[in-house]
């Protein structure tokens, strides 16, 4: 199943989320681990179009819980960078087709 995830940072947290970047990089890579694929992810931009305030994945899980379990090991969440993570379901409609690996 896609689920989308919508990851805020806590303000002012510039520094700590550039000193986790690496390690927040290599835990996308390794979403197998966890059970998950990363169809797409990406950083929010704030509205001067250049500072990072979040970010955005879409994922393909077999269940909320792995989605849940990837991202409470994300780097950006161990080190408290994300003010507040939402995941919910996605049932995609158009664009690019997305064939989930895991139906």
């Amino acid at each position: 199943m896609l689920f989308v995830i919508h990851a805020l940072d806590k303000h002012g947290e510039m520094p700590r989320r550039a000193k986790h970047y690496r390690d927040h990089r290599i835990h996308l890579d390794r979403a197998q681990d966890y059970d998950v694929d990363v169809i797409t992810a990406g950083t929010l931009i704030a509205d001067d179009k250049e500072t990072p305030c979040g970010s955005v994945f879409v994922v393909d899980a077999d269940s909320r819980g792995a989605a849940e379990r990837f991202v409470r090991s994300d780097p950006y969440h161990l080190n408290g960078v994300w003010e507040r993570v939402d995941i919910h379901g996605y049932s995609k409609k158009r664009g690019t087709p997305i064939a989930s690996r895991r139906a």
